[in-house]
C-alpha cells in the first residue's frame, strides 16, 4: 500500500498564528564531537499539523489521552471543497455529499490551501464548515473534522463558536494538514498524537492509507487488522 503523510513539518521556520509563540529545535550534542546526538524540543501543542481534543475549549471535556484509539484509527472521508470560494461552507453547499459520512469518520475538507503554507494567504484560503454544515456532521456520528488550513473558526475569531460546536460534541478537530488533494474521496485513516498525560491537544502524525494499483490485498481496517506487509512512504 502507499501511505501519504498529511502533516507538515515541525522546524524553527514553521508558521504559527498571531499570538502563539514560535517554536525551538536545538541540538544539544551531535556524533562528531560528543558520540551522540541529542536535541531540545520547545513548542506550544496547538501549533503545526495538531489535534484539539474537547477539553481544549469545554471545560470538562475529554482530554486526549481519553480519546479511544479507534476513534483516530478509521475511515477519512474528504470532500474536495478546491472549486469552492474561501470561507464557510453551508449545509447547502454540502448537499447530498452528508449522505456518504458514516458513523466514526473522520470528515477532512480539502481546499487546496497546504499550497499557500508559510504564506499570508494560508490564514484566509480554506474552507470550513459552518455551525448548521457542522451540526449536520455531527448528528451522523462523526470522529471528528479536519482543514489543510489553521482552524475551525477564521483567524480573526476571539470566540471560537464552531470550535465549541465541535468539541462540545465531543469531537476532535485536526488543524493544518496537508497533500489531502493526493486522497481518494474515502480512505483509511491514522492519527498518532503523542500519549501526554491529561492533554487539551497535540502535535499529531496524520497518514492515509491508500492502495497501490493491482493491490490484492487487505487495506487495515478501524480495527487495526491488516492484510498488506509492504508499505511505501509517500511524503
Amino acid at each position: 500500500m502507499n501511505v501519504v503523510d498529511c502533516s507538515h513539518h515541525y522546524e524553527n521556520s514553521m508558521p504559527v498564528m498571531d499570538g502563539i509563540e514560535p517554536p525551538s529545535f536545538v541540538d544539544l550534542a551531535n556524533v562528531p564531537s560528543d558520540g551522540y546526538a541529542m536535541s531540545r524540543y520547545a513548542f506550544t501543542n496547538h501549533s503545526g499539523t495538531h489535534i484539539d481534543a474537547p477539553a481544549h475549549q469545554i471545560d470538562g471535556g475529554a482530554t486526549l489521552d481519553e480519546i479511544p484509539l479507534t476513534r483516530l484509527v478509521t475511515d477519512a472521508l474528504v470532500l474536495d471543497l478546491r472549486s469552492h470560494a474561501p470561507g464557510p461552507i453551508s449545509l447547502e453547499d454540502l448537499g447530498d455529499r452528508v449522505a456518504d459520512v458514516r458513523a466514526n469518520d473522520l470528515v477532512l475538507f480539502c481546499s487546496g490551501n497546504d499550497r499557500n503554507w508559510g504564506t499570508s494567504a494560508y490564514w484566509k484560503e480554506w474552507c470550513y464548515p459552518d455551525a448548521d454544515a457542522s451540526g449536520a456532521l455531527i448528528g451522523r456520528g462523526v470522529s471528528g473534522v479536519g482543514f489543510d488550513g489553521p482552524s475551525a473558526d477564521p483567524v480573526e475569531s476571539v470566540t471560537y463558536d464552531l470550535h465549541r460546536v465541535w468539541l462540545s460534541a465531543g469531537c476532535v478537530i485536526l488543524e493544518n494538514l496537508c497533500a489531502l488533494t493526493a486522497l481518494p474521496a474515502r480512505c483509511p485513516i491514522v492519527c498518532a498524537p503523542l500519549k501526554v498525560r491529561d492533554a487539551n491537544g497535540g502535535p499529531v502524525r496524520v497518514l492515509a492509507l491508500l492502495p497501490e494499483p493491482g493491490d490484492t490485498g487487505t487495506l487495515p481496517a478501524s480495527s487495526g487488522r491488516s492484510g498488506v506487509t509492504g508499505t511505501k512512504v509517500v511524503p
